[in-house]
């Protein structure tokens, strides 16, 4: 048996060594560009969000927003409702008796004549006053009420005529006649009073402190 040699026994290595090619460089670093245009974005957001749940406060308006909050008309102090004017109080109750009170008191010297009926005998008394105060001649009764309106109502009332344009009611208030004659502040007076119609009736009220009511 030959002797062999020993280098000649294992036949020399063949183990293959990798190298890298240039398009597997290229896909390598494709790669892991995209995996960083990947990540960046997630940590960014990540970022966000943990501002958000740390209560970090909200960004400040912006200038649009500040224009159109401007904008918003507001209510002016001088627009609210004015406060509501009270009504002037009415001139009391007693404006009016005080004017009468401020009337001008009369001197007079009157007789005046009452009839009830057309066959009656007049009943005739004396009305004197002085300065609107009955006076010492007087005998009607009621004579300071008497004075009082004959103040009111002055020579004037007693020398007008009746006015024939005007209408009266037809009614009758009863058969009484009365005559009042004499001088009111320096004016001859005769006038004359019965109760045949609405005009009549009023004319006679109006001196009912001197004539009395009607049918008494």
């Amino acid at each position: 048996m030959s002797s062999t040699d020993p280098g000649t026994m294992c036949p020399p290595s063949t183990v293959p060594t990798t190298v890298p090619t240039a398009a597997a460089t290229a896909r390598t670093r494709r790669r892991r560009s995209g995996f960083a245009a990947l990540v960046l974005p997630l940590a960014a957001l990540s970022l966000t969000l943990s501002a958000c749940a740390s209560g970090e406060p909200a960004a400040e308006p912006t200038d649009q927003e500040t224009t159109v909050q401007s904008a918003t008309p507001q209510p002016s102090p001088s627009s609210a409702p004015a406060s509501p004017t009270p009504p002037p109080a009415s001139a009391p109750a007693s404006a009016s008796a005080s004017a009468s009170a401020s009337a001008p008191a009369s001197n007079a010297l009157l007789t005046i004549s009452i009839k009830q009926d057309a066959a009656a005998e007049p009943a005739q008394y004396v009305l004197e006053c002085i300065d609107g105060a009955p006076g010492p001649a007087t005998t009607l009764p009621g004579a300071d009420a008497a004075c009082a309106r004959l103040s009111e109502l002055g020579a004037q009332f007693f020398t007008a005529r009746p006015n024939k344009d005007v209408i009266c009611t037809q009614q009758y208030g009863g058969p009484q006649t009365a005559s009042i004659t004499g001088e009111i502040d320096g004016t001859s007076v005769l006038a004359a009073f019965a109760l045949t119609d609405g005009c009549e009736i009023s004319r006679w009220n109006s001196v009912r402190d001197i004539l009395g009511a009607p049918g008494t």
